[in-house]
Formats: C-alpha cells, structure tokens, sequence
C-alpha cells in the first residue's frame, strides 16, 4: 500500500444549514490538507453540485447508486460517506460515518414515509461499509445492536475542536445571558429550557436574557416545534433572544461573551455545542444523557433535562463565582484534548484499517 491514499470524500453535508455534521466534513477536509497527512482528499459532488438537504429524492440517488460511480471514475482508493448513508453496492472499500441513529430510534424524525424510507434502506446498506466510524461510545453500543455492525468494525473517534482567538467581535447582546447553541429540532428540549430559565430569572434579575443560537432548518412542525409561542407562554418575549443564522465570528462572539452554555438536549451522538463552549472558557450546563458525559467529563454541570433541574444549575452557577471560574477552567483543558488534528488522525487510521481488511 502507498503512503499517500486518495480519499473519496462525500460532501453533502456541505450544502447543510450550520450543524455538527458540516462542521465535521470541513474539518476533516481542512486537516487532510496538511501535506504530512499523507491524505490526498477527491471531494465527491454530483454534477450539478451540491444537492439541498431538502431534496430527498436525489439525495438518495445520490446516496445509493452515484457516489460509487463518482468514486469509480475518480479512482479513489477508498469512499468515506461522511453521514448517514452508504451506496447499495461499492467496489471498492468503504467507510460510513453513524453520527447518531436518531433517524431511526426517535419517532418524530421517522415521521413522513420518505424519512422512513431512508432511515429503513440506510440501516440496510450501512452495515456493508467496511468500517463504521462514530463519534462516542453511546453511538458505539446503538450501532451494535440496532443495525447488528460487530463491535470491532466500529471505531469510535470524537469530534473535534479549534481553540478560539479573540477576534474582538462584540457581542450583539447586552447584559449577562445564556446561550443555547445546539438548534431548534424537538430532541434539544427547548420547552424545558424556557420554562427553566423562566424560574431562574426570577432569582437572578431581570437583566438576564437566553440566547438561542441559529435557526430551524425546515419548516416541518414535528420535528421542528414552533418556539415562539412556548416563549410567549412563559411571559419571555423580551428576555429570548432568537438570533436566526450567524456568520462565524459572530457565532463566536456569543460564545465568549455567554456566562452560561446550557446544552438540555435529550439525545446527541456527540454534543459539539458543549465542546465548543469550553474552549472559550465558557461553563456549561448539559443534560446527563447519551453522550453527554463523554464529552463533558469533569469539566461541566451534568443535570437531569427537566425544567426544575435546569433551574437549580443555572441559578447556582450563575451565583457562584468560584464554581465558574473552576469550571472555566476545566473546560478549557478539556477541549484542548479534542483537536480535530486528532480526529483526522484517527481517521486516517480507520481508512487504512479498511484498506488492509
């Protein structure tokens, strides 16, 4: 085998809105651009370009039959789907990137037969793959028993994280507030965010504001509840602030500015948001669910998603300057561990793990 290996990459999640997945797919083309990578990465696009997410029909096309004939003619040595999917048939070695199973274990997101469909023909031709990659030990196990995958074909490699320099952006919002970063779809709990900070701010003062960071990224109603009227519910109106999307640096303005980074979510294949909070020093509450505590370790507030728990932590990080500055500090030495150079290490590893199979 050579040293240096071409990669077909799938990069559909390029023409995702802002998410964990895209943020994963530019990060590892970045890496690999680093000619000591020994990765020479071939990007695989339809013709046309980019396909919309919302686009299910050539998605799967694309997905089952025409990323192994793009990888096929590109001469690739091995294809990376980098989502969700995998091609009906592949002449070549393959991995497949799980980062959750939520297209197939939370009903909302199986509500519409088309999602059925792919969730059903994705868990059928996944299991092909030569190796299966996923970002945490919870993926890990679901993966194993829900699509039957052997354990020692499954390689749990974390996500990763750029530590941040100051741009000196200003932040948009005034005052001390929390931040929410983790989107809008109905497994990020946000009722019970808004009804927590609602308790809070009673305690804490009326100059605290939530921040939700970025936007629904369709207008289905199942899995992307509407929230203005939970935040009209609760009397918030002029307390939420609802940003819409926002370029980079001012994403992470709101993050170095933010007192508090609340992460509730019920269910994550990894929780990037809590990642990229520690490494601006930013303490976090998240829910102590799936993958959470891998990510968090010592470094974070670890609660139960409902509204009153929530409230506590809140209330007490916010009022307890030793304990943010503790956890402040450990969050920082956290995310230092997760560079994405380390994740396109490990990578590189799997795809000649897949080679030598």
């Amino acid at each position: 085998m050579r040293d240096s290996l071409r990669i077909g990459l799938d990069i559909a999640p390029l023409a995702y809105p802002p998410s964990g997945v895209r943020t994963y797919v530019e990060a590892l083309i970045a890496a690999f651009r680093n000619r000591d990578s020994g990765i020479d990465v071939v990007p695989l696009v339809t013709p046309g370009g980019l396909l919309r997410r919302s686009n299910r029909l050539a998605r799967l096309k694309w997905d089952l039959f025409d990323v192994a004939q793009a990888a096929d003619e590109a001469g690739v040595d091995l294809l990376h789907m980098t989502r969700f999917a995998a091609p009906a048939r592949f002449r070549r070695p393959a991995v497949v990137t799980v980062h959750d199973l939520i297209p197939v274990q939370i009903p909302e997101y199986r509500a519409s037969m088309p999602a059925r469909v792919l969730a059903d023909v994705m868990s059928r031709t996944i299991p092909r793959a030569s190796r299966i990659i996923v970002p945490s030990a919870f993926v890990a196990t679901a993966v194993q028993e829900i699509l039957k995958i052997e354990r020692d074909r499954i390689d749990v490699i974390p996500m990763g994280v750029d530590m941040p320099s100051d741009s000196g952006t200003p932040p948009f919002v005034c005052g001390p507030y929390l931040l929410h970063a983790g989107g809008f779809d109905v497994r990020k709990n946000l009722p019970a965010l808004l009804a927590a900070f609602a308790t809070a701010r009673r305690q804490l003062g009326g100059e605290w504001r939530l921040v939700l960071l970025g936007a629904a990224h369709t207008g289905n109603p199942v899995v992307y509840p509407p929230i203005r009227p939970i935040i009209e519910q609760y009397g918030l109106t002029d307390c939420v602030v609802l940003t819409g999307r926002v370029n980079e640096r001012e994403k992470q303005a709101l993050y170095r500015h933010a007192r508090i980074v609340v992460a509730p979510s019920l269910s994550e294949g990894f929780g990037l948001p809590i990642l990229e909070a520690m490494a601006h020093g930013v303490p976090v509450v998240a829910s102590n669910r799936t993958s959470h505590p891998e990510v968090t370790g010592e470094a974070g507030m670890l609660v139960e998603p409902d509204a009153a728990s929530l409230a506590a932590a809140i209330v007490d990080l916010a009022g307890n300057v030793e304990l943010a500055e503790e956890l402040s500090r450990r969050g920082l030495e956290r995310a230092a561990a997760f560079p994405w150079s380390r994740t396109a290490q490990l990578t590189a590893e799997t795809y000649r793990r897949a080679l030598s199979a």
